[in-house]
Parts: structure tokens; C-alpha cells; sequence
């Protein structure tokens, strides 16, 4: 399933060269082991683009692992990838340190739970394990009682008609200071932000953009292209931790970066998921 070939180091949008912001992009998926190199080569690639570092610590890609995905657990075990030599964070489970010569990207574990309605709620900065299929409330709950960062990703066609209307009721019901709202870097970008992420961030909900990339063609080749800048100088000793506060104290969105899908991108990757997940339930 080809889509638009990208060279990972550039980005859609215009680089912001604000050498005191931290890119993060915040939903990304491995997938599959096979991609975790190539994976960590295009975010190293497009948050230098972004930022202009091109040593240190260049950035953190939040995963949100799926209830098949245990990715992260496999890098556990691992000291080098295609090229990148891996580390636990010295004071943080959650994070494991990629680092390729003098630079280095953070890899954040987190999950990406399923209701039974196939709204999805991610739950950033955690390695515990949620059940897939409860009902879109108690979800959301479990992932909030958890601890772990609660934010409610966009995804196409999932926020309309009496899903949409669970959203907006949870979102109400929990209000802004326990939970965030994820754009998507997989939407159409000439439309701009979803209408319900505008509204929720006119209610005082808080954005969180991520890549969100798809397990085909060369799609993980946009990750680090979109997300959120942070104004933290994060230690490799615990970057999630830094990163974590910085986003609890803010009151208002970070600002973001990068662009969504053009036309063809688009409608390729949104075919391509189709048939990747009748593949995939044709096989179990």
C-alpha cells in the first residue's frame, strides 16, 4: 500500500527554530519491532528540523502502545538497534534513552486503551496494563485512577453522533484538570483541528498533538513531524518526570508544531487502515 514518499528529515511545516523549546511528540506507535530503528532515525531527523539541535537530547516520542503492541517491553532487554544504543532512564521505568552518537531521544511508554464503542483514551507516561472494552467512561476512569497522563485522541469518524456526544459528556464531567485532548497528525490538514478539539480547548482543555502513525507503507517516517513544544530542559535522568510537570502546571495548550495529511496522504493511509484490520481480524 504506497503512500507519499517523504524524506523523514523534512517537516510539512515551516522548522520553528526555537532552540529553548523541547519537540515531544505526543502518539506514536512502534507497531512492530522491525520499525523501532527506522522509527527513532526519522524522530531524530524532524525534531532536529524543528528545533535546530542536532546534539543532546533532541526530543521524546510518547508511545501508546495497543493491547497487542508490547514493544517497549521487548526494548527492555535490548542494548542496540539499527544503529541506536538503548538505556533506561537511571530514575524512571517508563523511559528508555536512544542514543546514536551524540544525540539522543527519549522513548516514553504508555498505552492506548479501546472501549467497546471504539473510542480510544491513551494513557501517557505508564507501564501498567488496561483492559480493552469497557464501556468509554470507565475507561477513562481507569486510566485517571491509574496515575498515568489521561488525554482522549481524536480520531476520524469516532467523534460524531452519540460517540461524540460521550465525548463532550466525559470531557464535562471530568473537566480540564484531569484530562487532555490529543490531536492528530493523521487528519486532513487543510481542514485544521477537529471541531470538538477547538471547542475543548476554548473550555480550558489543554491539546496534546502526536503523529499517530499508521502500521503501513512508510508512515512512521511523520513521526516527530507534529506535536507540541515544551519549555523544559529535561534531564535524561528522568525526562517523562520534567516533561509530566511542566504539562500538570500549564493552564493552556503548548504550542505545536508541524502539519496533518495532505489530500492523497490522506485518503491512501484511511484506505490502507481499512484493509490492514480486515487483514488482520481475517487472521484470528
Amino acid at each position: 500500500m504506497p503512500t507519499e514518499a517523504q524524506d523523514p528529515v523534512s517537516v510539512e511545516s515551516e522548522p520553528m527554530r526555537q532552540s529553548h523549546s523541547w519537540p515531544v511528540d505526543g502518539h506514536v506507535h512502534f507497531h512492530v519491532p522491525a520499525l523501532i530503528g527506522p522509527t527513532l532515525d526519522a524522530a531524530a531527523a524532524n525534531f532536529r528540523a524543528v528545533s535546530g539541535r542536532s546534539e543532546g537530547l533532541l526530543g521524546a516520542i510518547l508511545l501508546t502502545q495497543a493491547a497487542a503492541e508490547r514493544v517497549f517491553e521487548g526494548l527492555q532487554g535490548s542494548s542496540k538497534v539499527d544503529g541506536w544504543t538503548l538505556a533506561p532512564a537511571r530514575d524512571e521505568p517508563e523511559t528508555q534513552i536512544a542514543r546514536q552518537g551524540m544525540a539522543s531521544v527519549a522513548v516514553v511508554c504508555g498505552r492506548q486503551v479501546r472501549a467497546a464503542d471504539g473510542l480510544e483514551v491513551l494513557a501517557l507516561g505508564t507501564l501498567e496494563a488496561f483492559p480493552d472494552g469497557l464501556p468509554f467512561p470507565e475507561a477513562v476512569e481507569a486510566v485517571h485512577r491509574s496515575g498515568a497522563l489521561t488525554a482522549i485522541p481524536w480520531g476520524f469518524g469516532k467523534w460524531l453522533g452519540s460517540r461524540g456526544e460521550r465525548v463532550r459528556s466525559t470531557l464535562e464531567s471530568l473537566g480540564p484538570e484531569a484530562l487532555f485532548v490529543g490531536d492528530n497528525g493523521s487528519r486532513l490538514d487543510r481542514l485544521g483541528a477537529p471541531a470538538l478539539v477547538r471547542a475543548s480547548e476554548q473550555r480550558g482543555f489543554r491539546v496534546l498533538p502526536g503523529t499517530d502513525p499508521f502500521p503501513f507503507a512508510l508512515d512512521h517516517r511523520r513521526v516527530g513531524r507534529f506535536g507540541f513544544l515544551a519549555d523544559v530542559d529535561p534531564p535524561e535522568t528522568a525526562p517523562w518526570r520534567a516533561l509530566r510537570n511542566w504539562l500538570l502546571a500549564r493552564r493552556t495548550s503548548p504550542a505545536r508544531y508541524g502539519r496533518g495529511c495532505g489530500p492523497v496522504q490522506f485518503v491512501v493511509n484511511q484506505v490502507g487502515i481499512q484493509v490492514y484490520n480486515r487483514l488482520l481480524r481475517s487472521r484470528h
